[in-house]
């Protein structure tokens, strides 16, 4: 058999398919999430007057690029594993580029900016409802909807009570996470909370043994929830 043969052999298989996709997606992608990253959204929405670089970016270093080029394979390729052919898997993959966007910024400036929160919220929705509408699986939607909803309102709670220690950011970061894992599943939403509590932990905990933070520093939690997220959705799709 020849290689071409092999290969398109090995892309029909279940998972097989998807995953080479979706690595290819956030491969392609990368350099797009290096270049975003570069400039934090702060200016004018595109359909506004002024200028605005938010959705493009500056120019990105190599070490950016190639570092984000591959963290976009292995997130995408694996949630596209997961998730399989349908019209929800692009709705994870949007989730899974912005993932390793906002995971920059909020690690070199303490943002998680909305244009890029609520950008993502739009257009994983929109697929999270096409898949519904021909898969008919208004079910997982409607749960993803409520976990959602669940997480925001938990999260605002936080952020009300401890200001310095959660941001809105998060809040609305929680809501989206909550209503892809919620898609999934009623107790993936809830581990998917406590992974990301134990990633940020463990994370703050290493910092602090290597001597880089004090119980008093501020420490970005956006990505320990993004982290936490796609690790229980990848356990979730490996156990089965």
């Amino acid at each position: 058999m020849s290689l071409v043969g092999s290969v398109a052999n090995a892309a029909a298989m279940p998972g097989i398919g998807t995953l080479l996709v979706g690595a290819l997606v956030g491969a392609v992608l990368g350099p797009a999430a290096a270049a975003t990253s570069t400039t934090v959204p702060t200016g004018a929405w595109p359909w506004r007057s002024g200028p605005s670089r938010w959705l493009l970016g500056g120019p990105a270093t190599l070490r950016r690029r190639v570092l984000l080029s591959l963290s976009g394979g292995v997130v995408l390729g694996s949630l596209g594993a997961v998730i399989g052919w349908r019209p929800a898997m692009l709705g994870f993959l949007i989730m899974g580029f912005l993932g390793i966007t906002l995971t920059v910024i909020d690690l070199e400036h303490h943002r998680l900016p909305d244009r890029l929160t609520l950008a993502g919220a739009l257009g994983s929705a929109a697929m999270l409802v096409l898949d519904a509408m021909l898969l008919a699986s208004w079910t997982a939607a409607l749960r993803g909807l409520l976990c959602a909803a669940a997480a925001f309102g938990v999260f605002l709670l936080m952020a009300v009570i401890s200001p310095d220690g959660m941001g809105l950011g998060d809040v609305k970061l929680a809501a989206l996470l909550g209503l892809h894992t919620g898609w999934l599943g009623w107790q993936l939403a809830l581990l998917a909370v406590l992974a990301g509590f134990a990633v940020g932990s463990l994370a703050a905990l290493g910092l602090m043994l290597a001597r880089r933070a004090t119980l008093r520093t501020a420490i970005p939690f956006g990505p320990a929830l993004l982290v936490g997220a796609w690790l229980v959705v990848v356990a979730a799709g490996v156990t089965g």
